[in-house]
């Protein structure tokens, strides 16, 4: 029985033994090093917040399948990372495994998400650090804030949990593609490459919608390009739909290690004689103009004629050459299936026949009208200027190019002629573009038969510093004025028409709006250029007489060391002549007209609107006082019952 006893005892004792050796094995989860290496961590003042994210514990690569090495705990890897930032920087931070190049050490990619935090200053910028498992400890490698390269980009306001990824460019290595959120609705983009001890800036872009940036493999050479859309957004506005496409692209220059730009380039004079270089030429030529769907076939044609050609061929250039107008292509044909404003879009794409066809579905008295009808209802209501200011670009471009079919040619000078007579049609361009497009295509009934309004002309009589003007337009109808002033004189116009039913505007030489006060019947403002200015009467539903007074008062100037000065007019029945000076706040003035009779009157009007006296009212012919304000006085000598000359007397002290 002793025996049998002892047997079982040992028995015991060795289960006991190999039960404590199980559970005395390695830590998965071991703690950090006292010691840590973060010398390429942000130097800022430390916090002690916890990480906001859920970190996951990531397997390392085992250098021996019979001896694992120890895990580490990424929470303790966001911890470190948390406690050098200040306190609230960021909503919270995210870390990402990396696949690091061959023989490397194991990578983590650590950034910040969420918004940054606007209340503190200097405002910080989003980032991303590099770090590897050492030595059982944390060690930092690289740190990187999505800042700018140039003054026109701009860094994120905003990062999610998943908005940087590591990506497939060269696998010699590390790339980090980042997609971030600026303002209402923007996006920004940030290209990162770690070379093993630094992480570079590569390519930055932002832009006003979200999706800055792609990558795609464009030539086929099995390296992925970096696509920047750099859209206008806003055509007409941001929701409006309708964009101009702008897209650059960036491609990976091993041999010099950076990110090479490509863009459309002619083939030089060394491929002089071979059959590829005039098609390769004429379609950068016409992808230049914005003549996108033309040049498609050119670039085939090249394409197709370098293969079937035993010369050396710069492929390079025709390549990146094709890959581009392709790109274009694409890009504008998908625009195309759900264009809110197809008329543009297609004049964006360079296929102007698809763009008459638009046309052809009015008449030319619909077109060459106050109100267009072919732009009632539609996203380009309301933003002619934006309209007409890529129309004039898109056709001004195809019109440059030489020997350009005459189809396409003929359209591009009637579109220029319309866009112009949106503008100013007093403009003598319309009627020249428009002969240029019936000549290159008298077949076209657009080109014909187009009524343009006679502009009639303003001219102040001798001494004269107004003109009144008196006129009757239909419904929907238009009259156009112009006259010659000079830089830095101030001009009013004024409309009077009974309930307000016509209404002015006031442009510059070349069609552009003038800055000024202004209301549908009133506008006043200092004139920015010498030269022609157009003011164009608009009438609303119904037939309506008008009066239409402009005035460009004569600027009175103190001689040196004067206190005062003289002037001497004559002025009609019921017309006035207007003077303007400057004169500053709690200064004062005296103003007197001296005419037979008293029959010159005398108003002053402050620039801002606030008149210091009224002749019409009160009969005054004299005002003394001080000076409210800092700015340009108006003074108005005003005809009473008949004409009569009269002497302004001004002084200020």
């Amino acid at each position: 029985m002793k025996t049998i006893h002892l047997k079982q005892l040992l028995i015991l004792l060795l289960i006991g033994l190999l039960a404590t050796a199980c559970t005395a094995t390695t830590d998965p989860t071991p703690t950090l090093a006292p010691t840590l290496d973060v010398a390429a961590t942000p130097t800022l003042e430390p916090t002690n917040q916890p990480p906001t994210q859920d970190a996951t514990d990531v397997p390392t690569p085992t250098t021996n399948a019979a001896e694992p090495t120890a895990v580490p705990n990424t929470n303790d890897l966001l911890t470190l990372v948390q406690n050098s930032l200040p306190a609230n920087a960021f909503d919270g931070l995210a870390v990402l495994p990396l696949n690091a190049p061959a023989g490397e050490r194991p990578l983590w990619a650590v950034y910040s998400q969420g918004f940054r935090n606007f209340d503190i200053n200097p405002l910080p910028n989003h980032f991303v650090a590099i770090y590897t498992w050492q030595n059982s400890s944390w060690q930092a490698l690289a740190f990187q804030e999505l800042n700018s390269l140039d003054a026109n980009n701009f860094g994120p306001d905003y990062l999610n949990e998943h908005t940087v990824n590591q990506v497939d460019i060269d696998p010699a290595h590390v790339w980090l593609a980042v997609d971030g959120g600026i303002g209402a609705h923007g996006g920004t983009f940030h290209l990162l490459r770690f070379d093993g001890s630094t992480l570079h800036l590569e390519v930055v872009s932002s832009g006003a919608s979200p999706g800055v940036g792609y990558l795609e493999d464009l030539n086929g050479d099995g390296t992925a390009e970096v696509i920047l859309r750099e859209h206008d957004f806003y055509v007409f506005c941001y929701a409006c739909g309708v964009r101009y496409l702008n897209f650059r692209v960036f491609t990976w220059d091993a041999t010099n290690e950076r990110m090479l730009e490509v863009t459309l380039q002619p083939m030089l004079m060394g491929q002089q004689g071979h059959p590829a270089r005039h098609p390769t030429n004429r379609a950068v030529e016409l992808a230049n103009a914005g003549l996108w769907q033309q040049a498609l076939p050119q670039i085939e044609e090249a394409e197709r004629l370098a293969a079937a050609s035993d010369e050396p061929t710069d492929t390079f250039t025709l390549t990146w050459d094709a890959a581009l107008i392709r790109l274009y292509n694409q890009a504008y044909q998908a625009e195309l299936t759900h264009a809110p404003f197809p008329l543009l879009t297609n004049i964006f794409y360079g296929d102007y026949a698809a763009a008459l066809d638009l046309m052809r579905g009015y008449g030319n008295e619909q077109l060459f009208s106050t109100t267009p009808a072919i732009l009632q209802g539609t996203m380009a209501e309301g933003y002619t200027q934006g309209l007409t200011g890529y129309i004039l670009q898109q056709a001004g471009a195809a019109i440059a190019v030489p020997d350009l079919d005459p189809a396409t040619l003929a359209a591009a000078h009637y579109f220029r002629a319309w866009a112009t007579y949106l503008n100013n049609p007093a403009d003598p361009q319309i009627a020249q573009d428009l002969q240029q497009a019936a000549a290159l295509n008298p077949a076209e009934p657009l080109y014909n038969q187009v009524a343009l309004p006679t502009a009639n002309r303003i001219q102040f009589g001798a001494g004269e510093t107004a003109a009144t003007l008196t006129g009757t337009l239909q419904s929907q109808g238009m009259a156009v004025y112009t006259l010659a002033a000079q830089a830095g004189q101030t001009m009013t116009v004024m409309l009077t028409a009974p309930d307000d039913q016509a209404r002015i505007t006031v442009l510059d030489g070349q069609g552009g709006y003038v800055e000024g006060q202004m209301s549908t019947t009133f506008w006043q403002g200092p004139l920015p250029d010498t030269g022609d200015y157009v003011i164009r009467v608009f009438a609303g539903e119904a037939a309506v007489d008008y009066t239409l007074q402009v005035i460009i008062p004569q600027r009175i100037s103190f001689a040196p060391g004067a206190t005062s000065a003289t002037v001497q007019g004559d002025v009609a029945a019921h017309v006035s002549d207007d003077y303007i000076l400057a004169a500053q706040a709690g200064q004062t003035m005296m103003v007197n007209i001296d005419s037979p009779n008293s029959s010159v009157l005398l108003t002053i009007v402050g620039a801002d609107g606030i008149p210091l006296t009224n002749g019409n009212m009160s009969g005054a012919t004299f005002w003394t006082g001080e000076l409210p304000a800092t700015q340009d006085y108006t003074l108005r000598a005003i005809g009473t019952l008949e004409p009569a000359n009269y002497t302004l007397t001004v002084a200020i002290e």
